[in-house]
């Protein structure tokens, strides 16, 4: 009996792990915006957090499809490495590489987030993909006071859009597309500890910065109507990139954990289809305020659909990034 149970359980481990590998190459389709190589043509787009991860392959299939890409950034010397990384990717894949004059690939460019700069040296933008994002770090703060993961996941954000308003107006119909997470739904907003001085959760905090993405876009898409600058929200799923940099795992764990994020995990290209769906595929032209994953409406819980939680959340953003009305 002990020898057909073990034999039982071989069998088992490896039909397990053919599943695991057919999934892996076989896998998840990759829609590349709909499959037109010229999809983007003559488009500008800003993506935030691009020299790595979600936001490096969102990039990398934008300009696929023809984009003129920006990589915002803080670090110009990573971005430029990151940007020289893509570039030489490109012509090995056969494309005539970003910035060539030859066939549809798109042009690559880096700059430093510096709005003032941004505003005077962009004559147009059409998509703006707010991708930057730190998940589950200790507590810290950031240059301006704020508490990390709220500082740079929703406020910055908030910031960066309301300054490029009025570029995206005049460039419409233009498009946001605003990166969150599905955790979003272990989160709450708590208006009386925004900055987590009374109590910090890496966790909890994480998730309330990707609600707050959430309940940021809904409400600018009530005060956009009518401008036709659209913005939508997404969660790209489990996806393998470096944002868990902060989580500490066993070094005994970690051949298990690896083969189960090899097996479950999305690459970032898979992970990104969503957010290059959302900035480019004429299906989703003049929608705005949803939510979605794989390339697909969700639907969302009560607590990031609340008008007043929102619109309380926009008013109190506003005070804390100094934006004067």
């Amino acid at each position: 009996m002990a020898l057909v149970a073990t034999v039982a359980a071989l069998l088992a481990a490896l039909g397990g792990t053919v599943w695991l590998a057919a999934r892996r190459f076989v896998g998840p389709s990759v829609r590349h915006g709909g499959g037109d190589s010229g999809l983007m043509h003559g488009k500008t787009v800003l993506i935030t957090g691009a020299n790595s991860g979600l936001g490096r392959a969102t990039a990398a299939e934008l300009l696929r499809l023809g984009a003129r890409v920006i990589m915002g950034c803080r670090d110009r010397a990573r971005a430029e490495e990151a940007a020289g990384q893509l570039r030489r990717e490109l012509r090995q894949a056969g494309g005539p590489g970003p910035g060539s004059d030859a066939g549809e690939a798109g042009e690559l460019v880096v700059r430093e987030l510096d709005l003032a700069s941004l505003r005077s040296e962009e004559p147009r933008l059409d998509v703006l993909i707010n991708n930057a994002g730190i998940f589950q770090c200790p507590y810290m703060k950031t240059e301006d006071g704020f508490e990390m993961q709220f500082g740079v996941n929703h406020l910055g954000h908030f910031l960066l859009t309301n300054l490029l308003l009025g570029l995206l107006k005049s460039s419409a119909p233009s498009r946001i597309v605003v990166v969150s997470s599905k955790l979003y739904k272990y989160g709450d907003i708590n208006f009386e500890d925004l900055n987590s001085e009374q109590s910090y959760n890496k966790s909890f905090c994480y998730s309330r910065s990707k609600l707050a993405n959430i309940l940021f876009t809904r409400e600018l898409a009530r005060r956009l109507e009518g401008t036709n600058v659209t913005v939508n929200v997404l969660h790209p799923g489990i996806v393998r990139t470096n944002l868990g940099r902060h989580i500490h795992i066993p070094l005994l764990v970690k051949p298990l954990f690896n083969l189960v994020s090899w097996a479950f995990f999305k690459t970032p290209v898979e992970g990104a289809q969503t957010s290059v769906y959302l900035a480019s595929s004429p299906e989703v032209e003049g929608v705005s305020g949803k939510y979605f994953g794989d390339c697909k409406e969700e639907a969302l819980l009560p607590k990031a659909m609340d008008e007043s939680v929102a619109r309380k959340l926009w008013d109190i953003s506003e005070v804390m990034v100094g934006i004067l009305k």
